[in-house]
């Protein structure tokens, strides 16, 4: 995916989340995750992967642990760092399909706030697992709220692929992605980590002059400790 459209969107605001300051509809069910959350002995500390804007940055707070975001796009971290907790030296701008600029099991937590969208190939999802996996400590929790192939602004634009994939392309944005089924995230994620939990979210919401009724989810996995490192 291009970064030019991403810099392109935090100017144009095509999407409400370049724009809204409220946080994700899945905090609420990162909110009842942090009772696990505060069982992981692991570093305090959190990394947001593809954290945009920052909209996410008053829940994430939550959780007790310090927080650290990762974006590809350098306009969007030009927002982040206006919000409260937030600064310079921890913002990083780094693409999720490329190895994370982070130490071995430097987080006890990895959240994805509709990012993992950017990530369309098979091959570099399990990449981009494989990375999680190893800044995560031993029984670290990675977290995601994504977009389903039910949306019901993305569902007119799914083209399924010859090996399964749902791929999207926003007429308006230009952007495409890739929206998954929580099964298809699970299996790609084998077998570095376990599923203990997941929820779909359906609300109204306007794009493109139109209400839609969005339907996304949310889940969180856990690092299993018993697989094997990767090479």
């Amino acid at each position: 995916m291009s970064r030019d459209l991403w810099e392109r969107e935090y100017v144009s605001h095509s999407i409400s989340s370049s724009t809204n300051n409220r946080p994700s509809h899945g905090a609420d069910f990162l909110r009842r995750q942090l009772p696990r959350i505060a069982r992981v002995a692991g570093p305090p500390r959190l990394l947001d992967l593809g954290c945009g804007g920052g909209r996410n940055t008053a829940v994430l707070a939550e959780t007790g642990l310090a927080f650290f975001g990762m974006d590809f796009a350098h306009r969007p971290l030009l927002t982040a760092r206006s919000r409260p907790g937030v600064g310079p030296s921890r913002l990083v701008q780094a693409s999720m399909k490329a190895p994370l600029p982070f130490r071995d099991g430097a987080f006890s937590l990895v959240t994805a706030f509709t990012s993992l969208e950017n990530v369309t190939e098979d091959e570099r999802l399990e990449g981009l697992a494989r990375e999680v996996r190893r800044v995560l400590c031993p029984g670290g929790l990675f977290f995601a709220y994504f977009l389903t192939p039910e949306d019901g602004y993305y569902l007119p634009l799914i083209n399924r692929d010859s090996a399964g994939r749902n791929l999207t392309y926003d007429p308006v944005t230009d952007l495409r992605q890739r929206v998954y089924r929580v099964e298809e995230l699970s299996t790609l994620f084998e077998p570095s980590f376990s599923l203990l939990e997941f929820e779909t979210f359906s609300f109204p919401d306007i794009r493109s002059g139109a209400v839609h009724q969005r339907r996304l989810a949310s889940a969180i996995w856990q690092r299993r400790a018993e697989a094997a490192e990767p090479a």
